[in-house]
């Protein structure tokens, strides 16, 4: 058994941080990258950010396009739901939800 986790990072326009939208995806992607030494039962990972830039839609269309998306395999549903309460995990929330307009996430089973 697999279980997939897909994290889909939409990010504000306009961050309060002083830092482009661009720069701000480089520094959560540089952080994700590092993910998988800090959280050891993450298997595999693959990080990528949208082609050709987010389209601008309203905060309530029904589709939201994301910039930066996170596809990491665990062994277990336990490694999978140890992920989100994990030192890893909290810093990540900590320092990259003032940049972030919107989260989605899921695990499923491969």
């Amino acid at each position: 058994m697999v279980i997939r986790h897909i994290s889909v990072f939409t990010f504000l326009d306009n961050p309060a941080n002083g830092k482009t939208k661009a720069e701000n995806i480089e520094t959560v992607r540089a952080y994700l990258e590092q993910v998988p030494v800090l959280y050891p039962t993450m298997k595999n990972q693959v990080i990528g950010s949208t082609l050709g830039g987010t389209p601008v839609l309203p905060d309530d269309a029904p589709v939201m396009f994301g910039d930066l998306v996170q596809i990491a395999d665990y062994d277990t549903v336990e490694d999978a739901a140890g992920y989100p309460p994990s030192k890893a995990h909290m810093d990540l929330v900590e320092f990259s939800t003032p940049m972030l307009k919107k989260v989605t996430a899921i695990d499923f089973e491969l």
